[in-house]
């Protein structure tokens, strides 16, 4: 432990870099970019949430015709529409 105490008594000593006095003003440009693009990231993720609601809204109301029925899909059943068997089958 002696040998870090030492190295940094001997940092401590060491006269400050001129290049520490301009890295305060690049540090808050960066924050104050960061908070920019954070902020329109909400914006942008909110209109495009409100976007995606309304093309579904709307693009739900034009279907027509009866609704899809529900049918029970068991991987046992002979007539799987998913069964290797009917997905190997050629289809003219």
């Amino acid at each position: 432990m002696s040998e870090l105490d030492s190295s940094l008594r001997q940092l401590a000593s060491l006269p400050v870099p001129a290049g520490l006095e301009l890295i305060d003003d690049a540090v808050i440009a960066g924050f104050a970019a960061q908070r920019r693009e954070a902020s329109f990231s909400k914006r942008a993720t909110f209109f495009a949430g409100a976007f995606a609601l309304f093309l579904g809204l709307t693009t739900g109301g034009l279907v027509t015709g009866p609704p899809a029925q529900a049918q029970a899909l068991s991987p046992f059943a002979s007539d799987n529409p998913l069964a290797p068997s009917n997905l190997l089958d050629v289809h003219p």
